[in-house]
C-alpha cells in the first residue's frame, strides 16, 4: 500500500526520501494490535506539519537533524534521540531546522492491546522523552518496516511482534524529559559506559573507570544501577565474557591466553566467571561447539 491511500494531512509530502510500511487495512485484524503505518522520513528544509488531532496512536523518533515540536501547547527542541507521542485529541506541530533537516521514524498503531502496551512504558500521548540508545530503537523500526514490505504470509504477525518489542525496549532506552536537558548524572553514566565499551579488554576493574572519570566507585555503581539496572562491574564482565566467546570459537588461543588477553587476574578466576555467566567452563564450551579438534589439548 502506498502513501497515496492516506489523506495528505497524515503523511507529509515535504520529504526528500522515505520508506514506508502501510499494510492493507481491508484485511480483518484479529490480534488486538494493528500497525497502521510506519516509516522513515528525510524532511525537506521547509518541512512543517500541523494537526489538531490524529486518528491513531503514534510515536516518533528523531535520528538526525534538529527541529521544533509544539505538543499540547508546550514547545520542545527536537534533536537526535528525541521521542514523542501523540494521538486523538493531542494537537501538535512539527517543524524542521532548515539548516539541519530532520530525519525521523514514526509508527502509527491501534487496537485494544495499545492501552496495555502504553501502561508499562515511560511515554504517554502528549509526552516527550529522550532515548539513551536511539540506535537500538531505530534498528527495531528498520526491521519492522523491512519485514512488513516482504509481504509474506508471516509478515503481518512479525511486524506486530517488532512493535511489541519496540514498546518492551522503551523502559530500558528512555530516561528523561527533553524539557529538562541532560542531567550531569546521565552524562557521567554515558561517559563511563562509553569508556568501558571501548577499553573493556584491558580494564582490570570498574574502580579503574571511576578513577578515570574522577568519581567514587560508589557513585559510579549508583549511576549504573539507576540508568542500566546493573553494576559497572557486571557490565564490564559481560563484555569480557562476550569477547571471550568470540576468542574461544574464532581462534586457537588457549584458555590461559584468553584470560591474559582480557585482563583477568588468573585463568581460574576467568573460568569461574565464564562458568557463572555461560553455564559451563571455557574448555567444555569449546568442546560443545566442536572447536577443539584434538582432545586433551586443554585441561579443565
Amino acid at each position: 500500500m502506498t502513501p497515496r491511500s492516506f489523506a495528505p494531512s497524515l503523511l507529509s509530502t515535504q520529504i526528500t526520501e522515505a520508506s514506508y510500511y502501510c499494510p492493507d487495512r481491508r484485511k480483518k485484524n484479529r490480534s488486538g494490535l494493528e500497525v497502521i503505518c510506519a516509516g522513515r522520513e528525510n524532511c525537506q528544509p521547509d518541512y512543517a506539519i500541523v494537526r489538531r488531532t490524529f486518528p491513531w496512536m503514534a510515536v516518533e523518533l528523531v535520528v538526525q537533524g534538529e527541529g521544533w515540536l509544539k505538543l499540547k501547547g508546550q514547545r520542545f527542541r527536537l534533536s537526535v534521540g528525541t521521542l514523542f507521542s501523540y494521538g486523538p485529541d493531542v494537537p501538535h506541530q512539527i517543524t524542521t531546522d532548515p539548516e539541519r533537516p530532520l530525519v525521523k521514524y514514526f509508527v502509527d498503531f491501534a487496537g485494544v492491546e495499545t492501552r496495555r502496551l502504553l501502561a508499562f512504558v515511560p511515554l504517554r500521548p502528549g509526552q516527550v522523552r529522550h532515548a539513551l540508545y536511539p540506535l537500538e530503537l531505530q534498528e527495531i523500526l528498520d526491521h519492522l518496516i523491512a519485514e512488513g514490505n516482504r509481504h509474506s504470509k508471516f509478515s503481518e504477525a512479525i511486524t506486530l511482534n517488532y512493535l511489541r518489542l519496540f514498546f518492551q525496549k522503551l523502559p530500558e532506552c528512555v530516561e528523561y524529559s527533553s524539557q529538562k536537558g541532560t542531567p550531569v548524572s546521565l552524562e557521567t553514566y554515558l561517559k563511563a559506559k562509553a569508556f568501558i565499551n571501548k577499553n573493556y579488554e584491558t580494564l582490570p576493574s570498574s574502580e579503574a573507570v571511576a578513577r578515570k572519570l574522577g568519581v567514587s566507585p560508589e557513585t559510579l555503581c549508583r549511576l549504573f544501577q539507576r540508568f542500566a539496572k546493573t553494576t559497572p562491574y557486571q557490565h564490564l564482565l559481560r563484555l569480557k565474557i562476550n569477547r571471550a566467546v568470540d576468542l574461544l570459537l574464532g581462534t586457537e588461543l588457549l584458555t590461559k591466553e584468553v584470560s591474559d588477553r582480557l585482563g583477568f587476574s588468573d585463568p581460574f578466576h576467568f573460568s569461574r566467571v565464564f562458568k557463572r555467566l555461560q553455564g559451563t567452563s571455557p574448555v567444555n564450551f569449546r568442546h560443545l561447539r566442536g572447536r577443539i579438534s584434538k582432545p586433551g589439548k586443554e585441561t579443565k
